[in-house]
This record gives C-alpha cells, structure tokens and sequence, in this order.
C-alpha cells in the first residue's frame, strides 16, 4: 500500500463565481483539500464568503503579479503597463525583470498588501503559491520567502515537477514539457527550496486538462511515499477569464468528484491532507 500523503489544491479561488462554486464542490464532493485565493480577483469577496462555510478547506493565498490589477495601485508602476494592469503572462514579467524595468520594493508592497488583504478577511493562511507561478522568479522568490516568515506562514509552493514517461508520449505537448523543464530550474536556483514544503509536486504538465483519464495516469505514477502536491484548477464551463486559456474547467471538477476517482485514492492506500501537514 502506498503511504503517500496528497495535498489537492485547487488555484485560482476568486477569479469568478464559476471557478468559485467548482472548487468548493470539488472540496465537498471530491478530494481537494485545500485551495489559493487570489486578493486581486474580481470575486474575492465571494470566496472568501464560500470559504468561512468550510472550515475543512484549508486556504492559502495565490500571489498575483500577471493578469489583473495590483492592489498598492499607482505604488506598484514598475509592474504595470499604461493600462495600469500587469503584464498578462510570466513571460512578459520575467522578461521586464531581466531588463531591470522591475521595482523589487513595489514587488514586496504588492505581495505584502495581498496577504494582508486575505488576513485581514478572517483567513488562516495555510501557505503560499503563484498565480502562473510567478513566485519561484528571480528576486520574487526572495521577497516571498521572506514574506512568508514576516507573516508566519509556515509553507510555499515549490512547483518542480519530475518529467515522467507519459509526459513524453507526444510530440503536441512537448512545448509543455519544455516549460516545465524552465520551471524546475528556476525552483532549484531559488530560496524556496529551503522552506517546508511538499516532497514532490504534479500537475503542471497536465494543467487545465486535468480529465478523470488524466488524473487517473497522475495518480498512479505518484511514488510510493512522501508529501505530493497535486495542482488542480475546478470551476465550470461559464468560466472564461481570458479566451486563450482553454482549461477543461468543468471536466477537472467532474474528475477531482469522481467516485472512481475517490476510489482509486483509497484502493492506493494514500492520505488526503492539506498542508499543515507538511514536514520540515
């Protein structure tokens, strides 16, 4: 039997009522655990009003520097374009930093302001993430290991995810594999790897297609033991945040609901926790 010990944390909690009503379904009715509010979003309110219903659902907080609109407004105008929005993927973000067009200042007092913002609405953190991971970056990491233990926030996402055999089995996604290869080196170059966290961490290659068939292949190449994070994104099919996305948003939220699937968890012997659980 396996003694893995599996945080499900579904991203993104706040972005809309549809990603909001599907992540707490999927915690209801499904194996999610935990999930990551985003202070930024335009339905923070909302989940937050869904989360003090669920005491069981842990919460942490999805930092935000890509997408919508910083909280620390016109304090935040290195990280903004003259829309006053930033940029609108990490690409974009990384590439302002590596020209130095980046106030790593305004970087602390946007992501400070988001925490507080998650705090001050009655919230436990339970740890921090990225949205598109935009907390492993060079300096950010710095600035978010930092804030983490000004504020007590015992643990942060450590997004390097293991290649495995099914991830190259086609030649489509290999571009994915590519980004998920990046990734891993920022992480490994970064101070996140010294804080509590999870022993291994899935779900980017297959995210926002996180079928049943999907998540099926994802759990049975877990390891046999440890702390893995699985990264899921559940909401419904009324979910369109950017037309470029294409998450299978609805289909995640049937799979993470599947009786099959809760049935395959427990025939492997594995222990769904959030993550005050995660050893040091």
């Amino acid at each position: 039997m396996s003694g893995v010990k599996l945080i499900v944390n579904a991203d993104d909690f706040g972005i809309s009522e549809a990603v909001n009503r599907g992540i707490v379904e999927a915690h209801d009715r499904g194996i999610v655990t935990s999930t990551s509010i985003m202070a930024t979003a335009g339905k923070f309110e909302h989940a937050i009003e869904l989360a003090r219903l669920r005491p069981s659902l842990a919460v942490g907080v999805h930092l935000v520097l890509t997408e919508q609109r910083p909280l620390t407004g016109a304090n935040a105008a290195s990280l903004v374009r003259r829309d006053g929005t930033f940029e609108p993927h990490l690409k974009q973000l990384l590439a302002r930093r590596l020209r130095g067009h980046v106030s790593m200042p305004e970087v602390r007092r946007e992501l400070d302001a988001q925490i507080r913002r998650v705090r001050m609405a009655g919230i436990a953190i339970n740890h921090l993430d990225g949205h598109q991971h935009v907390h492993v970056l060079p300096g950010v990491a710095q600035v978010v290991a930092e804030l983490a233990a000004a504020h007590g926030i015992s643990a942060v996402r450590y997004p390097a995810e293991r290649v495995r055999g099914y991830m190259l089995r086609s030649v489509k996604h290999a571009p994915r594999v590519a980004e998920q290869a990046a990734l891993n080196l920022f992480c490994a170059a970064s101070p996140l790897k010294h804080l509590r966290r999870s022993d291994e961490f899935v779900g980017f290659y297959f995210g926002g297609r996180l079928d049943e068939a999907n998540l099926e292949t994802v759990l049975t190449g877990l390891p046999r033991g440890g702390i893995v994070e699985l990264m899921c994104h559940p909401g419904h099919e009324d979910m369109r945040p950017q037309a470029d996305w294409q998450y299978a948003w609805a289909a995640e939220r049937d799979a993470l609901t599947s009786p099959r699937i809760r049935a395959l968890v427990m025939a492997r012997g594995m222990q769904l926790v959030s993550r005050p659980n995660v050893r040091g």
